[in-house]
């Protein structure tokens, strides 16, 4: 038997991909007797911790994100700086933290800063290049090499995806360019892998799951509500909002919750003839698991999850934000 390490697994906050897609990690770590401690900030340490109540938490801070739907480039541009700072904190951080703490093998989802040369180091991204707004596509190639050269920094850098491009889930961006020496091709992580689903009594045909930077959350929901509202049909939002207290409120056909474990989540969707989600990667690979129609609805203005819509068209519906209201009632109908 293996000697047991002691592993810290640390997401990035940025919605609840980076943090969902940790789970079967860490339960595939403990399942092998190893120890583990969960790093983050805000909502993705927090799900984290749900999902795992018994397991020691280090809070790392994290940058904050907003995204509104307006100047989505200026967004996006003015948040190079704070993700630069961000990592060179984080790497400092965990040269203290190795002082005090007994940690072997540091796991970062897209945490850039978090990876020391005392001890192994990993890399989980999906992300080898970045699609970038028109106006600066042209520096699609000069940011790869930089992500390049970044990865080439951990011990390995794990691609939650097929190695066979001809079968990926994130296409271009993880297959377009020459991957770093280190990459190792996992295969798609679901949190959804290890968990076997709740026995629920499900009453809902459609599930809303919900997730990423504030505003865009709210304002998507709020613009879905007055759609789905106008429905006859059973439905269920899952707001993701991991801090809040699990409550069901009801207002006609509609029906909400703060959030929901694994498996409680696990088992609804498997009832529901329908989903609509956001098409963030760890969402796509969450729903490889389920039989239901999948209604995308890509971020405004993000240009990763807009690609990773077209990618994927053969497999699901897209909607934009913008045609809510013209196509969903009809979509909808369609699938019931």
């Amino acid at each position: 038997m293996k000697t047991p390490l002691t592993y810290l697994v640390c997401p990035l906050n940025w919605g609840l991909g980076h943090a969902s897609r940790m789970i079967p990690v860490v339960y595939d770590l403990l399942q092998q007797g190893h120890h583990v401690i969960l790093g983050g900030d805000g909502d993705a340490l927090m799900l984290l911790s749900k999902e795992f109540p018994e397991l020691q938490t280090l809070h790392i801070q994290d940058i904050k994100v907003k995204l509104g739907h307006h100047k989505m480039l200026w967004n996006i541009l003015g948040l190079v700086p704070k993700i630069m700072y961000s990592a060179i904190r984080e790497h400092y951080l965990l040269k203290r933290l190795l002082k005090t703490a007994d940690i072997d093998v540091v796991i970062s989802d897209n945490r850039y800063g978090l990876r020391n040369k005392k001890i192994k180091s990993v890399l989980v991204t999906h992300q080898l290049m970045v699609k970038l707004p028109k106006p600066i596509k042209v520096l699609e190639y000069p940011v790869h090499l930089l992500i390049k050269t970044i990865s080439t920094k951990f011990d390995e850098c794990w691609i939650p995806d097929y190695a066979d491009k001809q079968n990926s889930l994130s296409g271009d961006l993880s297959h377009k360019y020459k991957a770093p020496y280190n990459t190792v091709f996992i295969g798609p992580l679901s949190r959804f892998d290890l968990v076997r689903a709740a026995v629920v009594d499900s009453m809902y045909e459609v599930v809303v799951v919900l997730s990423g930077p504030e505003p865009l959350r709210s304002h998507l929901e709020r613009e879905l509500r007055e759609v789905l509202s106008a429905t006859q049909i059973p439905i269920l939002i899952v707001q993701g909002k991991p801090s809040e207290k699990i409550k069901y409120t009801t207002e006609g056909k509609v029906s909400t919750v703060s959030h929901l474990s694994t498996w409680e989540l696990s088992g609804v969707l498997h009832k529901a003839t329908t989903i609509i989600c956001r098409s963030g990667y760890s969402s796509l690979m969450d729903l490889e698991h389920f039989k239901a129609k999948v209604i995308l609805i890509p971020t405004p203005g993000q240009t990763e999850q807009e690609y990773l819509a077209r990618h994927l068209n053969h497999r699901y519906v897209a909607v934009k934000q913008a045609d809510i209201v013209l196509r969903l009632p009809a979509l909808l109908q369609a699938s019931i």
